[in-house]
């Protein structure tokens, strides 16, 4: 029994440091927003946000809400921004990238 969410902590606290260096090498660039992936009400209201931003179309709105919304997905602008990535540094880079910010 003690086990049964060993795996589970390990994510949350690899997801928690990746959010931590987010926020520490970003700082005010940036907005972190932390969603329950059970939250689907949440995860639509923010890509429909996006979406009216003209930052994402309907397709990658569709995708990143029902495929994409999964404990330890990381989007900016509505684009998913840890499904291709290899490492936390590869996540780094896209940020920077995004935002138009050489590190």
């Amino acid at each position: 029994m003690d086990d049964q969410f060993k795996d589970d902590l390990a994510e949350m606290r690899e997801t928690g440091e990746v959010y931590r260096n987010i926020v520490e090498q970003f700082g005010d660039q940036i907005e972190v927003i932390f969603v329950d992936p059970r939250n689907s009400i949440s995860i639509m209201d923010y890509m429909f946000r996006q979406l009216r931003k003209r930052k994402i179309n309907v397709w990658t709105m569709l995708k990143n809400t029902f495929v994409g919304s999964r404990r330890g997905a990381i989007f900016l602008n509505g684009h998913w921004l840890n499904s291709n990535a290899r490492s936390n540094e590869d996540i780094y880079l896209n940020i920077s990238e995004e935002l138009g910010v050489h590190k």
